[in-house]
């Protein structure tokens, strides 16, 4: 890699990490893909323009990618390209001249309430770790978090008197979540246990490891795996399908969609529209089963 290439991908990890917040999995994914298509012959200084960018997408694509991969890399490129024109190192952003492909919308998939109930009931909490594992899947269905803001959330931001938890989300945007007094009563007993697996040095997150580190998204991942698979009727959920399953479950008993939007920490209003189509889908099979006309 050239220098002045070096440099400049530098100076936009900069730009992603500091000046947008982004968390660090999407900045190492941005980077990773521009110093990608650096390896690959081409150059931020020299004939960055829509044909280079072409030629690099239509070779990762001959790897039979899918359509959604190809999108985020576009989507990367739009970035990167924006700021280039941004900071005054091109007078053209020629990621406009890019099309991503069509991506077919797909639902996202939520569990029914006694689903959820089987997961969280799984947890031994004889133990300080079931109690804490518990404690996690509580805040990932009970206030609609993510995996990475489960694992960031720090315990002086938990109130637990209160029933509130102060997030830092996506592009640095802070929201107070409300619990619920069931999710809080599990939050506050591991509070009162984690001493146990506290360290000398504390990183000061809610949920720490039994050395006492602080936990990552692949640890919420592994605790919602661990109970999932005792849990056979919730087969394959993930963390974020307990997030999906907070929102589904909100509208589905008539709370607004721009209150679902401010809890789950959407910047527009588009992305939590497509948990309504969820409702529809529910609202269309009480009624093919409930009314005359819908019976055959």
């Amino acid at each position: 890699m050239q220098e002045e290439d070096r440099l400049i991908l530098e100076s936009f990890r900069d730009e992603l990490q500091y000046g947008r917040g982004l968390s660090p999995l999407t900045v190492k994914a941005y980077i990773a893909q521009m110093a990608d298509f650096i390896q690959k012959g081409g150059s931020f200084v020299k004939g960055f323009d829509a044909a280079s960018m072409r030629e690099y997408l239509m070779r990762r694509a001959s790897g039979n990618l899918s359509p959604r991969t190809i999108a985020r890399m576009v989507s990367c490129f739009h970035t990167f390209s924006n700021w280039l024109m941004e900071t005054g190192r091109c007078d053209f952003d020629h990621s406009q001249l890019l099309q991503p492909p069509r991506i077919p919308r797909s639902l996202p998939g939520f569990l029914g309430v006694s689903e959820v109930k089987s997961v969280l009931q799984s947890y031994d909490l004889s133990r300080p770790k079931g109690i804490r594992d518990r404690a996690v899947v509580e805040l990932l269905y009970g206030a609609g978090l993510r995996a990475a803001e489960v694992a960031s959330l720090l315990l002086q931001n938990t109130n637990t008197a209160g029933q509130t938890v102060k997030i830092m989300g996506k592009g640095r945007r802070e929201r107070i979540v409300p619990l619920p007094p069931g999710t809080s009563e599990h939050v506050d007993v591991w509070i009162h246990k984690r001493f146990i697996y506290a360290a000398i040095k504390d990183p000061g997150t809610l949920f720490i490891s039994v050395r006492g580190r602080k936990l990552d998204p692949r640890d919420i991942r592994r605790i919602v795996s661990a109970g999932v698979a005792r849990a056979a009727r919730a087969a394959g959920a993930t963390p974020h399908t307990f997030r999906h399953s907070f929102a589904t479950h909100l509208l589905n008993a008539g709370a607004d969609i721009r209150t679902v939007q401010e809890l789950l920490g959407h910047a527009g209003i588009g992305t939590t529209q497509i948990y309504t189509h969820l409702t529809t889908e529910k609202l269309k099979g009480v009624y093919m089963k409930s009314h005359p006309r819908g019976k055959k």
